[in-house]
């Protein structure tokens, strides 16, 4: 069932995001069906969908966390989260460019 994560964390931005996917190494982690990243004035938001908990678990503990700590940049006691498990994920367009 896919599952969704949404994170907002004060202080942080696109450049600290891109930073920590740079030290993840760039690739899309195994399991990630969707992620959205934006910055606005409190902060970075981040919403992922992925296959599983299972897998968002597994890229946090071996992928994740290890960039945080190489990189010192990552969500701080101020970050909050909203997570759910959901039967229901449309993607309608390809908006990429």
């Amino acid at each position: 069932m896919p599952y969704v994560h949404i994170s907002h964390s004060p202080g942080q931005t696109l450049d600290d995001y891109r930073a920590v996917a740079d030290a993840v190494g760039g690739h899309t982690p195994e399991g990630l069906l969707f992620s959205v990243q934006g910055e606005e004035t409190g902060g970075l938001h981040i919403v992922d969908v992925w296959k599983s908990k299972a897998h968002a678990d597994r890229f946090a503990a071996e992928e994740l966390l290890p960039a945080f700590s190489r990189t010192g940049r990552g969500p701080d006691g101020a970050a909050t989260y909203v997570t759910f498990d959901t039967d229901s994920f449309l993607v309608a367009e390809d908006l990429r460019t």
